[in-house]
């Protein structure tokens, strides 16, 4: 079950407390979503499942009298994953928290994407400075936007030259 939970987390970006809690009422298999009512934030939100959170999902036994989807012992609600991920990253040999997995899925989202309004969505972040810490590791936006500056200019990213303008800029500020 704790694999299931690992890969729960790091396709959903969903907290740990929220894993550890989610009970089958709160699940869409149809929809392809959660519904999350007891949040960090305190405010409802539904987090859309990828292709393997799905598939995660329906390979899950089911407990026969427990409401939870990831549970433990006789249907038991996990109180906590993090102690248990430390033990299976010690036995991996990787240097990472249960929380990393938020991270990892925040920054691979945002790679594929660049939405950063949806996945502070998905995150649950009330404000998008919060979320804009996951940002800084993505630069492609930068490069395309300097690759559409240097087409505007008729130059060329990643060349050396000079800049056609150059001699009507001011020599005080180029200097």
């Amino acid at each position: 079950m704790s694999g299931r939970m690992i890969r729960f987390l790091a396709e959903t970006g969903m907290r740990q407390e929220e894993v550890c809690g989610l009970e089958w009422s709160q699940v869409s298999i149809q929809r392809r979503e959660v519904r999350l009512t007891k949040t960090k934030t305190s405010s409802p939100r539904v987090v859309p499942l990828s292709d393997v959170a799905v598939g995660t999902l329906v390979g899950t036994p089911r407990h026969i009298t427990s409401p939870y989807v990831f549970w433990h012992h006789d249907g038991q609600r996990h109180t906590t994953f993090a102690n248990s991920f430390v033990g299976i990253a010690r036995r991996a040999s990787v240097p990472f928290r249960c929380h990393d997995l938020r991270h990892h899925f925040a920054s691979t989202f945002l790679q594929a994407t660049g939405d950063i309004a949806a996945l502070q969505a998905i995150l649950g972040h009330k404000t998008i400075s919060m979320t804009m810490r996951y940002a800084h590791m993505i630069t492609s936006h930068l490069h395309k936007a300097m690759s559409a500056f240097d087409a505007k200019l008729g130059t060329k990213t990643g060349t050396t030259g000079t800049y056609s303008g150059l001699a009507e800029v001011e020599p005080a500020l180029i200097a």
